[in-house]
C-alpha cells in the first residue's frame, strides 16, 4: 500500500514539474515533455498494431 503513495507522490511531483509549478533546469523540463509525448506516441501506434492485428484475426475466422 505504502507503494502506491510513493507512485502516487512521484506522479505529483512530475506534474508540478511539467506544468512550471516548481522550478527546475528547462532542460529537465523539455525532457519530461519529449518523454511524455515518446509514450504517448507509443501507446497509440501499439494499439494502431493491435487493432490491426484483430481485424486479421477476425478476417481470418470466415
Amino acid at each position: 500500500m505504502m507503494a502506491l503513495v510513493w507512485l502516487i507522490d512521484i506522479l505529483v511531483i512530475g506534474v508540478k514539474i511539467l506544468g512550471g509549478r516548481t522550478k527546475v533546469n528547462p532542460v529537465l523540463r523539455y525532457g519530461l515533455w519529449v518523454a511524455v509525448l515518446s509514450v504517448l506516441v507509443a501507446g497509440f501506434a501499439v494499439l494502431g498494431l493491435l487493432l490491426v492485428l484483430l481485424q486479421r484475426y477476425l478476417e481470418g475466422l470466415d
